[in-house]
């Protein structure tokens, strides 16, 4: 295991600026999910760690070590691609044992370390079969296998669950989760899956355009979101973000939300603010707390079983509301919600966070 450290690094496609300037610190033995749209910059980020890719400025460490000039191979790291990238005419013993017998291991002790790896990963009985007669999720295993069986001080993930259908998706996301906490490998994983990302990681890294929006555990930042970007990219739905007149006075400032007010301690400069909401804090039922009451019209609502996912209009303002609850109302009918002062955020209309 080893600390990942990347220092100011910058890297350009011709006139394309990928990497921003990205600063950003891996803790030993932790799981850091770099998340973002595609074009973000997180698998070049993953590839200058690799070390298939050289920064253009910036530096890279593991631990005190300069690796940032440092090829792939003296770097001690496995990698995972979306792709499973098992080699078709050797069976699975074989796919997991080459990289070991490519460093001159001694054939007892590459007997002993893919046993190893294939218990780990549940496919002990597969390694006499070849890959064209495994499952999908079978073979990412075997790639799984073969990247943690070299004993790497770190490992990339490069979106390996996305050829995977739903169903095995929701497994193996766990299941790696698991595997990490048995190894202690420090890993770095690299998804466009904000879902992946809050079941999978210790802490995130959300990108956008080549930059760090932000960098926490995830219930810092889907309950703390630093800017719009994280707050609209994380939750399923997407936070309610609408703008809002703001008028100061006497060190408080009044957001008008529909037909209610806002009253914050704070006195902000400028008319306009965007507020957010999550959905699952649109209450149909008053709380005890301080709260901002608002009439709604239900515009329309998706079942999904346990929840309802309840879409409202305020005038020309529209929110989504979920719950798991029946809902007090049915399409065109007037309702009443009901939102906790705790429960919203304030950010200017550059989209950073004020409250």
């Amino acid at each position: 295991m080893v600390e990942v450290r990347l220092e100011g690094v910058v890297k350009r496609f011709g006139r394309t600026t990928a990497l921003k300037g990205i600063d950003l610190e891996v803790r030993d033995g932790e799981v850091m999910v770099l998340l973002g749209p595609s074009g973000c910059g997180k698998t070049t980020t993953l590839r200058i760690i690799a070390g298939l890719e050289k920064p253009d400025e910036g530096k890279v460490y593991f631990g005190d070590k300069d690796v940032t000039l440092l090829p792939p191979r003296e770097r001690n790291i496995s990698m995972v691609f979306q792709s499973y990238a098992v080699w078709p005419h050797m069976k699975v013993y074989e796919n997991i044992a080459f990289p070991l017998k490519i460093k001159k291991v001694p054939e007892q002790e590459v007997k002993k370390r893919v046993k190893w790896a294939a218990e780990l990963l549940q496919i002990e009985e597969l390694l006499d079969r070849y890959p064209h007669q495994l499952s999908g999720g079978q073979r990412q295993r075997v790639a799984v296998a073969r990247a943690i069986v070299v004993e790497p001080e770190v490992l990339l993930m490069d979106e390996p669950l996305s050829n995977l259908d739903a169903l095995l998706r929701v497994k193996m996301r766990s299941e790696i989760k698991k595997l990490q906490r048995r190894v202690g490998v420090t890993m770095i994983y690299v998804t466009h899956d904000q879902t992946e990302a809050m079941v999978i990681a210790d802490r995130i890294a959300v990108m956008s355009e080549g930059k760090i929006m932000q960098v926490g555990s995830p219930e810092e930042v889907y309950e703390e979101p630093a800017n719009t970007f994280v707050a609209g990219f994380l939750g399923s739905p997407s936070m309610n973000l609408v703008e809002a007149d703001a008028k100061p006075g006497n060190g408080m400032t009044a957001i008008r939300l529909g037909s209610g007010e806002i009253r914050i301690p704070t006195r902000l400069q400028g008319d306009r603010v965007i507020v957010g909401v999550r959905p699952e804090k649109i209450l149909f039922v008053p709380s005890k707390e301080d709260q901002v009451e608002l009439e709604a019209e239900v515009d329309f609502i998706e079942n999904l079983g346990s929840d309802k996912i309840v879409h409202l209009r305020l005038g020309d303002t529209l929110l989504v509301a979920k719950t798991t609850e029946t809902p007090p109302g049915s399409q065109g009918s007037r309702v009443r919600i009901y939102i906790r002062l705790r429960d919203l955020k304030v950010f200017r209309p550059d989209g950073e966070r004020i409250l």
